[in-house]
């Protein structure tokens, strides 16, 4: 069986756990210590999902006001995206519309999840579980909670982002 290539695309304040995210999913690895994202990173997660062979190239890019310039650049491709926000942080909730108009005016409208990162930290949570499903339920998205330091949702939620680039991709028929 030939193995497909699929982008998908992370997008989200700064320090809201997107380079977490995805080297957990792709290497199974969890950083040390925070450092910001200079330009874009891709992490490489091959799966078998439903009996066909995907590589999942999982960008991450810098999403400082420094970055924004590139940002259609960056989303250029992506079949799906996750847009994350921190469950401890209020403004990163606040600016997922902003990173959903920024993702749609770069590449129109691709199928995105909402994803609360950041379960692992529930004692300083300031964002609600309710919050953010009727939030993506508003979008008509589907939600998940993680946590990539502890691994918490993240198989399921990865797998439900690659089912729906499976889903978009009518070559792999």
């Amino acid at each position: 069986m030939t193995e497909r290539n699929y982008k998908i695309s992370l997008c989200g304040n700064p320090g809201v756990g997107k380079t977490s995210l995805a080297m957990r999913r792709a290497q199974n690895s969890f950083p040390e210590s925070h450092q910001p994202t200079l330009g874009s990173n891709f992490f490489i997660w091959n799966t078998q999902i439903d009996a066909k062979d995907l590589r999942l190239i999982i960008a991450d890019s810098g999403s400082q006001e420094r970055f924004y310039s590139i940002l259609p650049k960056y989303f250029q491709g992506s079949f799906a995206a996750a847009i994350v926000y921190d469950i401890t942080d209020k403004e990163s909730f606040e600016r997922l519309d902003f990173w959903i108009e920024k993702l749609k005016d770069s590449v129109g409208d691709i199928p995105f999840i909402i994803v609360g990162n950041k379960l692992d930290l529930e004692m300083d949570r300031v964002i609600s579980k309710e919050d953010g499903e009727k939030f993506a339920e508003g979008l008509g998205a589907e939600f998940f909670e993680v946590s990539a330091m502890k691994k918490t949702n993240l198989s399921q939620m990865f797998t439900n982002l690659a089912r729906t680039v499976i889903d978009q991709d009518k070559d792999t028929e």
